[in-house]
């Protein structure tokens, strides 16, 4: 075989292998781009419900040892989920410590996670409310609070704000006795001065 025919035939290898590669590469290109179009796709139609879920508690100012509820209400138009993870806190808590909020923890009696759930759920326009009654430690110091709820199909954490303040002390109340001392007359009945004969002598 003459040496231009040998060359001429691994030009020819050459450039089958090379436009083997590009279509291969080629191939994996649009391998990835489908899938990044179907991850799109998946996330765009998965969506999350519209509307609002909305946490509150009865009063903003609470005294330590208050029993302290809060109010779940699910504004979406699906059920939400929450996740009960009793012995811990049903919601998370925090508190306003140096500036920035720092998460506090409690647990909660074995007795008080019998027969409960592991999953809450929330009809839509429906409300849950439920206190810390089970977890008394949590607000026992006076100071700032906040509690945030976490549910499925949300991407927003709802949370409410409120204060715990200390009992006022009760003033000590002094009582004055005023003794006073009343003296009552006692009247006696003198005889009388004439010997009680009263006669006139002649």
């Amino acid at each position: 075989m003459k040496p231009e025919a040998e060359m001429t035939i691994r030009e020819r290898n050459k450039r089958r292998r090379l436009v083997g590669w590009i279509l291969i590469y080629l191939l994996l290109l649009i391998v990835f781009a489908l899938s990044i179009y179907w991850q799109g796709r998946r996330v765009n139609t998965l969506g999350f419900v519209p509307g609002t879920i909305q946490l509150s508690v009865p009063k903003t100012k609470f005294t330590v040892g208050d029993k302290i509820s809060y109010t779940l209400k699910n504004g979406l138009s699906k059920p939400i989920t929450l996740l009960n993870n009793c012995p811990n806190e049903p919601l998370f808590v925090y508190s306003w410590t140096n500036n920035s909020w720092v998460r506090i923890h409690s647990t909660a009696k074995a007795s008080a996670c019998i027969n409960q759930p592991k999953k809450r759920v929330i009809k839509a326009g429906s409300s849950y409310t439920q206190s810390f009654a089970d977890w008394p430690s949590l607000f026992k110091n006076p100071g700032i609070y906040r509690i945030v709820a976490l549910a499925t199909n949300y991407t927003s954490l709802p949370y409410a704000d409120f204060q715990v303040v200390a009992k006022a002390s009760q003033p000590q109340v002094r009582t004055q006795v005023v003794i006073q001392q009343v003296i009552t007359p006692v009247y006696i009945t003198a005889p009388s001065s004439d010997g009680g004969g009263g006669g006139t002598d002649n």
